[in-house]
This record gives C-alpha cells, sequence and structure tokens, in this order.
C-alpha cells in the first residue's frame, strides 16, 4: 500500500524561537538580517524561510561546509560535608564537567546500513533536523565566545574571593592547595577533549573544587555563576543527582533564562497608615537593611521593627524606584460596616421626638423644662445656668418626649452643637422682653446646620415688659420665619412661672414629630451618641448615653470611640435601675474601661474580644495624633523661648464632665493675646489627684477644678510645693478670673507726661565738673529725677537725665517756676544760651485685656 505523504505544520516565529532555545526578538533580527521579513512573533515560518535563515548564519559564521560533528557539556554539581582539624564541619562544592561528541553519519552508508538491515524508509524532510543542528552549533558557537568573556572578567572577582577562602580556612591548608592548584588553568580547560571513562574523568576534576563557608551564602552564588560563565554550554544540566539529557541548544536557552533582567522591575506597592520596616521591606521582596539605608540617607535611624508612618512609608517606596499608593490597614473597623447591614434589616418602628431646648443664657430653658417635667432642676444649678446637657424623658398624655438641656452661655458652643446634631426638633426659647440674644442666633446657627426643625418658645409672657411682636421682628431677620408670617416656625407664647402656653408647646413639638415620621429598628444592636461622661468617684467612669436605634440591655458590650466596656449598671435621669432602654431614651451607663468623649457615636458589639481590638487600634491611632500634637506644642514652646517676649499662662485642667472641661478649655484659650496666652499642659475628668499637681510644679501652671476638689495627698503637696489650685463652679468667674490674671502679665503702658520747661540762661564751664547751666524755671516744676530734653530752636537735640540740679550752693530735690537753678546733664555738656529744657516723667500704666 502507497504511503500518504505527511504534511509538514507551518510553525509561527515563536514556536521557531521556543524550539531553538532563542528569544523571539533576536530570531525576528537575524531573519530580517537574513532577508525574511517577519514582524511579529506570530507570524508563519516556511522551510523556504528557515532554509534561507541557515545560509546566512552559515556565511556570518563563514563556514558553508557541512557540520558532522556536534559537543554536548554537562555540568553536574554537588556539595560534600567534611570535618576539618578542629571538628567543625565544612561544605565543599564540588562540580564535575562531562563532555560528549555525537558525529553525523555520511547519507550513503546510511543507506546502505538501513537496506542491510531492511529497516523501514527514513523520516520525511530530514533536511529539517540537519538544519537544526547546524543552526543549534551556530547558536553554541556564539553563546561559547560570550561565556569566555564572561569567564576573562570574572577570572580577577573569582582569584580575590578563592584567597579569602584560604584565609578564613588556613586549618584547611590540604584541601585549599587541591583547590588552588589547577585554578589558572579554568579558563583554557573549558572544552579540552574529554576521556570516555567517567570515573577517571571525575578524579580529574576533583581538583577543580572551592571551599565556601555554610553561612556565606553570597559568594557561593558567585562561584557557582562561574561554572556557568565558563562550562555551561551543552545539553546536560544536573540538577542533583542523574539530570536529564537534552538537546545542544539547552544550554543557550537557560542563559537568557537566567539573563539579568535589563530593566528593574517596579512594582504597585500598597501602603498602610503605619507599617514596620521589615513589612516593608517584604512588601518590596528586597533586605530590610535595604530599606534601613534609604531611610538613613533620608536622616532617619530606624530599626527593622520600628513603625513608620505612611508619608515616610511612601518616599521611602518612591527612592527604592516602585510605585506607591495610600492603602488602608487590615482595619478591624472593617467588622463594624459588615455589622450595619444587620442592623438595618431590623424592622423599624415609630419612635418619640428627641427635642433640644437651646437659647441665650437665663432665658428659662430649664425653668421651662421645669414645670414640663413638674421637677426643679434650675433650683440646684450653681449660678442658676446650666452648664451640662441634662437628658430627660417626660410621658405627657400624647406621647414620650425625650428632652435635651443645652447650656446657653457662650463657652458651651461645642455642647450646643452636639446637642443639635443629636437631635429631631430643636425648641428655641426666646425671652419675650429680651429679644434675640448672641446665643440665640447661635442656637438658631446650629439648628440650620443640622437641618433640624425650629419650634419658637417665647417666655416669660407674664412678664408686663414682654413685646412678642418685636421678638418676631428680631427673629425674622436672622432667618426663622414665624407660622403666622407665612413660615414654618410655629412661635408659642409660654410663660414658666405661671405653666401658660406650655400644653399648646407640647402640642406642636408632637406635631412636627408626626411629620417628621420618626422610625427606628427596636430588635437590633442598640447605636447612640454620648451625650455626656464624667468620672465618678465611687462608680468609675459614668457616661449619658442617648440611645438612637435598637435596644440597650444591662451586660451588652459597648464601643465608643477608644473605650469600650459591658453595661455593669444602667439608671434613668431620676437614678433608677433600668434592664433595657429603646430608641429616644437617655440612659446613665456604669461598666466603661475609661471616661469616654462627649458627641462620640456608641454602638453594641456582639464580641468583647472584637469590641477590645477595634477599642485598642482606634486608641493606637489617638495616641499617634496625641504625640504629634505634643511635639508641634513642643516646638511651638522653643518658638516662643526664641522670641522671649510672649508671655505664657500654663493651666491645669479638671472638671467633673468631659463637656465642661471641653468649654472651659475653648474659653480660656480665647482669652489670649500676642502678648499673652494660655496654654493648657493637661485636661482631664475627675477629682485632682497629686499625678496633676507634679504635672502642674513641672510645668509652672495654676492648677483649675471645676466643680472638684483635691484630696488630701495632692492638697498637701500643692501647699508644700507653692502651686496654687483655683475653685470654680461657675464658668463665668473662671474665665473672669483667668482674664484679670492675663491683664496682670501685660508689660504696662508707658506714658510721657512733661511737668516743666527751663531757659539757659547762662553756660559756665567748670574744670573737673564740666559744663554747668544756669536757669530758669519758666513753667511747672524741675525734679531731679526727672528726665529732659534738650531744644534749639524748638529742635530736640539730646534727651537724657539730669547729672546734678542746685539751688545756690546746695542740692535740692526739686525747684519750682519763677526760680533760678544750676543744672547739669549726663553725657551731655554742648548746652547754649537760649536753649530749652523740656522737663518730663515716664509714668506705668496698668493694661487690661
Amino acid at each position: 500500500t502507497a504511503r500518504r505523504p505527511r504534511k509538514v505544520a507551518q510553525t509561527s516565529v515563536a514556536q521557531f524561537a521556543s524550539e531553538l532555545k532563542v528569544p523571539p526578538s533576536v530570531l525576528l533580527e537575524q531573519l530580517r538580517a537574513a532577508g525574511v521579513d517577519k514582524r511579529v512573533p506570530e507570524d508563519p515560518l516556511s522551510e523556504h524561510d528557515k532554509s534561507r535563515l541557515l545560509e546566512y548564519l552559515r556565511r556570518m559564521h563563514g563556514s558553508a561546509d557541512a557540520k558532522n560533528k556536534i559537543t554536548l557539556t554537562r555540568k553536574h554539581t554537588s556539595e560534600i560535608k567534611k570535618a576539618d582539624a578542629t571538628g567543625k564541619y565544612r561544605t565543599v562544592q564540588v562540580e564535575v564537567r562531562k563532555k560528549r561528541v555525537f558525529v553525523k553519519r555520511d547519507p550513503a552508508d546510511a543507506t546502505a546500513a538501513a537496506a542491510a538491515a531492511d529497516a523501514p524508509p527514513a523520516p520525511a524532510a530530514p533536511s529539517i533536523n540537519e538544519k537544526e543542528l547546524e543552526l543549534r552549533e551556530e547558536e553554541t558557537r556564539r553563546q561559547q565566545q560570550l561565556a569566555e568573556l564572561q569567564a576573562a572578567e570574572l577570572k580577577d572577582k573569582q582569584e580575590r574571593e578563592r584567597k579569602e577562602v584560604e584565609q578564613k580556612q588556613a586549618e584547611q591548608k590540604a584541601a585549599e592547595a587541591a583547590a588552588a592548584a589547577p585554578a589558572p588553568a579554568g579558563a583554557t580547560t573549558l572544552h579540552a577533549p574529554k576521556t570516555a571513562d567517567a570515573k577517571t574523568d571525575k578524579k580529574a576534576k576533583k581538583p577543580k573544587t572551592t571551599t565556601v563557608l555554610r553561612d556565606d551564602s553570597a559568594r557561593r552564588r558567585t562561584i557557582k555563576t562561574r561554572g556557568d560563565a565558563g562550562g555551561g554550554i551543552g545539553g546536560w544540566h544536573g540538577r542533583g543527582r542523574g539530570g536529564h539529557h537534552r538537546s545542544a541548544p539547552s544550554s543557550a536557552g537557560e542563559q537568557t533564562t537566567f539573563a539579568q533582567p535589563s530593566e528593574p522591575q517596579v512594582r504597585d506597592i500598597g501602603v498602610p497608615e503605619t507599617i514596620s520596616v521589615g513589612e516593608l521591606a517584604h512588601r518590596m521582596s528586597v533586605k530590610a537593611a535595604e530599606v534601613i539605608k534609604v531611610l538613613m540617607k533620608l536622616g532617619t535611624m530606624a530599626t527593622i521593627n520600628q513603625v513608620l508612618d505612611q508619608e515616610t512609608a511612601m518616599i521611602v517606596v518612591e527612592e527604592m524606584g516602585h510605585k506607591a499608593k495610600p492603602a488602608k490597614l487590615d482595619d478591624p473597623e472593617a467588622y463594624l460596616a459588615e455589622a450595619e447591614p444587620e442592623a438595618a434589616a431590623a424592622d423599624a418602628k415609630p419612635r418619640p421626638p428627641v427635642v433640644t431646648v437651646m437659647g441665650h443664657v437665663d432665658h428659662g430653658k430649664t425653668s421651662l423644662l421645669d414645670y414640663i417635667r413638674r421637677t426643679k432642676v434650675a433650683a440646684g444649678e450653681a449660678g442658676g445656668i446650666t452648664q451640662h446637657i441634662g437628658a430627660y424623658h417626660v410621658e405627657t398624655p400624647r406621647g414620650v418626649i425625650t428632652f435635651l438641656d443645652t447650656p446657653g452661655h457662650e463657652a458651651f458652643t461645642a455642647m450646643r452643637a452636639r446637642g443639635a446634631k443629636a437631635t429631631d426638633i430643636v425648641v428655641l426659647v426666646v425671652a419675650a422682653e429680651d429679644g434675640v440674644m448672641p446665643q440665640t442666633i447661635e442656637a438658631i446657627n446650629h439648628a440650620k446646620a443640622a437641618k433640624v426643625p425650629l419650634v419658637v418658645a417665647m417666655n416669660k409672657m407674664d412678664k408686663h415688659e414682654a413685646n412678642p411682636d418685636k421678638v418676631k421682628q428680631e427673629l425674622l431677620t436672622h432667618g426663622v420665619v414665624p407660622e403666622e408670617y407665612g413660615g414654618e416656625s410655629p412661635v408659642v407664647p409660654v410663660s414658666a412661672k405661671t405653666g401658660q402656653g406650655v400644653d399648646n408647646l407640647l402640642e406642636q413639638i408632637l406635631l412636627q414629630a408626626e411629620v417628621l415620621e420618626l422610625k427606628a429598628a427596636v430588635d437590633a444592636p442598640a447605636r447612640g451618641v454620648v451625650i455626656e461622661a464624667r468620672l465618678d468617684k465611687g462608680r468609675g467612669p459614668v457616661a449619658t448615653l442617648l440611645v438612637q436605634s435598637g435596644t440597650l440591655n444591662r451586660g451588652d458590650i459597648v464601643l465608643t470611640g477608644a473605650v469600650y466596656g459591658r453595661v455593669r449598671a444602667m439608671l434613668d435621669e431620676n437614678g433608677k435601675t433600668v434592664q433595657a432602654a429603646g430608641p429616644s431614651i437617655p440612659v446613665e451607663v456604669q461598666g466603661l474601661s475609661e471616661v469616654p468623649s462627649a458627641g462620640e457615636d456608641m454602638m453594641v458589639v456582639a464580641d468583647e474580644r472584637k469590641a477590645r481590638e477595634i477599642a485598642l487600634f482606634r486608641q493606637g491611632k489617638f495616641r499617634d495624633v496625641k504625640f504629634a500634637k505634643q511635639h508641634a506644642a513642643k516646638l511651638e514652646l522653643f518658638g516662643q523661648i526664641g522670641e522671649g517676649d510672649k508671655k505664657v499662662l500654663t493651666l491645669v485642667i479638671k472638671a467633673d464632665v468631659q463637656g465642661s472641661q471641653e468649654a472651659l478649655i475653648h474659653a480660656l484659650t480665647r482669652l489670649g493675646t500676642d502678648e499673652v496666652k494660655v496654654t493648657v499642659v493637661h485636661a482631664g475628668v475627675g477629682g485632682i489627684t497629686e499625678s496633676d499637681v507634679n504635672l502642674a510644679m513641672a510645668s509652672r501652671a495654676v492648677i483649675i477644678g471645676f466643680n472638684t476638689r483635691a484630696d488630701a495627698t495632692a492638697r498637701k503637696l500643692a501647699e508644700s510645693s507653692g502651686i496654687q489650685i483655683r475653685y470654680y463652679n461657675i464658668i463665668y468667674e473662671a474665665v473672669d478670673e483667668i482674664k484679670a490674671a492675663l491683664s496682670g502679665m501685660l508689660a504696662p503702658e508707658r506714658k510721657e507726661s512733661v511737668i516743666g520747661m527751663v531757659e539757659v540762661r547762662q553756660v559756665f564751664r567748670i574744670s573737673k565738673i564740666g559744663t554747668v547751666a544756669g536757669c530758669y524755671v519758666l513753667d511747672g516744676t524741675v525734679k531731679r529725677s526727672a528726665q529732659v530734653r534738650v531744644l534749639r530752636d524748638n529742635v530736640v537735640i539730646h534727651t537724657g537725665e539730669i547729672d546734678s540740679l542746685k539751688r545756690f550752693k546746695d542740692d535740692v530735690r526739686e525747684v519750682k517756676a519763677g526760680f533760678e537753678c544750676g543744672m547739669s546733664l549726663k553725657s551731655f555738656s554742648d548746652l547754649k544760651e537760649k536753649d530749652q529744657l523740656e522737663v518730663f516723667e515716664v509714668l506705668e500704666v496698668a493694661r487690661t485685656l
């Protein structure tokens, strides 16, 4: 049967390059040089193209004869462990190279042998194998030349390294002598003919050993490279035992594969807010020492475990040639984001409105609340003004309303803003006889910023000075339009004293709440806000929380800012224990780890471990910010020392609740001017302790206690060290006293006052004494202690002090108008007749802020 001719499949440039173990780009260049127009690795390659390439390569390398021989070299590296004289084990690396020569038989002999053996016909297209062999041999020769060049370059370096190894291993003289003996022949014996016997070959190559210390990994790599460069030509590569037999060009491919990349690798490195030096090095795939080097160049001394901030880390990444992009740390807060949809999925039910009562100080906010609650709160407030946010829920016949009472004093801006943020409706209390005042305007702005509807309660309507029309006109000018003028804000006349209009006010509040359709999930983990927080001597940290959604139960784990804890006890505003609090209900909670910041969001977390993790994570972030601020403050302080003229009043503030502390800092730091400044070195909640006094001693500060007292040890320490402790319970008293103290620190103002006028009638020049002027006092008085200006033709030519003042021969303190006197001036003798002397005094006048 006739054999069907086999179809030769066409190959692409890329496939042929992979067969030849050369990069496609190199092959494309060679093809173009041979006159075969191929542009991309995907182009097809015909047999004709291959033969043209082969002819070109033969011409290029000066050999048009057919090649009958090909030499394959195999390299085998192994390690042996050997004990030296000291008993330590050393690792010796042994490298064995083998060479095998293949001879191509004559085609005539091949056919005769095939006929004799009655073998099947030869495979189709034998010329392809021949061409491939030719190509590979040419490539081998090229690689051989390259390798010899590399070997020559490395020779000196290797010699140095070998000598270093010899010094380190003086005790291994015999082994080193064997290693050193054939070293000069290393480059010349690369392609020496081999004996057939493998054993004798191994013995012959035994002297080609290099001893390397076990930990000297970098040098070991260099020595291996030497083998690759010198004799790595051919298709035998030993990887451990055995190795695989491959065709000749594998060495060329291998060298291409392991060649050093022509361009450095650029990676995208994600840099979180904080990252250690070791972790950054790991992300860039470099040694930590390299990163530390770069940091040193940038002027930062760092260790491998030191934590870098995001900005520094990004600069280091850019310096090392990679691209830096800011990335979020494995943020435990992501856990909270996952928990949110679960809470949102719960069924929402109607909830009571949260109403904030705002207005100017003394306009009757608390008194109005007292009437609604039928209790007396205002009577218990120091100075009759509110200084904390009070939270109450009132059960009226029409439903439950939660009231937040905010302070009206200007210092409590932050508290008012916090109140407006946490609420649904703002009740603006305006006194009918006073009208709109500064804090009323501020309250309007807070309500507008929080986009909360306003209900105006016009209080003190029982007074005969009440002028409701004037109040409405003033409200209009500040953007609050009453309903009767076509606006959206109901204005309800009330009297906290008589109770007039209070029912109508509650009606309006509930009407607004109905319009808002307030709803919240009840059967879900509680979320809310910290209204106020303080440190109680008996109960520890106590926080007033307003639950905004869900239900807060006793025993829940609460997370608020960087503080967490289990709810140990829960009280309502009357001090009664409650087991659970639903939406819009304010409660006082005990059991937190520290005093939380007022205004922080509160949430219930199911897992205490997770709550601790998040709290610690946030604490770390806050600590970094705090340290950065302290550092900035220190630099500022050094700047002030440099200026020298700025005086600083340093304070340590301790208050009963977080809000008051916040308000005091805000009010007192605003008192400073360009000359005097208030600096708060520490502010906290709770009693004044020994550590506060120590801090005050170190920073020469005054301690201010707002509704708190110092304990016995702190008092004794303060007395013995002379530290002032000032107690206040009304904020404007504290502000006034600090203002007075700052006024005392101001440099007094200096004023000049002219007290007399003198005319020079005659000038005497006396040896040993100098110039003495005979004068006549025209006006006022001349005092010995005063200063004078010398006027000649109404131009001041000298200002100085009086040296002596005499009347006849006697020294006198002063001379009045109409009398004559003798006078000499300090360090000025150029007096002439008709000069006038203006006598003046400099008075110091105390200044106020």
